[in-house]
């Protein structure tokens, strides 16, 4: 009769076996969230960094393109042609 006492009180109870699976349910959550939030800060980091290298691009590429003539500069050397050929015509 001690035998069977004491295998009874080793077997976890159908209540036992509920909390348990409702904690392991709990922790799963947790870590699911945990990650999920790692992983988003992980996106919104990778993110920021691929904006200031597509950034920095665009200005390396924009200092490397010679300056575009101003329609100021534009008259002014129109203008300049005009003169020279009047000069040379006359």
């Amino acid at each position: 009769m001690t035998k069977t006492l004491q295998v009874n009180k080793q077997l976890p109870t159908a209540a036992a076996l509920k909390a348990e699976r409702k904690r392991d349910e709990a922790q799963a959550l947790r870590d699911y969230e945990a990650e999920k939030v790692a992983r988003q800060a992980n996106m919104i980091r990778l993110r920021a960094l691929r904006l200031a290298r597509e950034d920095a691009e665009a200005q390396a590429t924009i200092a490397q393109r010679p300056a575009k003539k101003t329609s100021v500069a534009i008259r002014t050397s129109v203008a300049k042609r005009a003169i020279d050929r009047s000069r040379t015509s006359s």
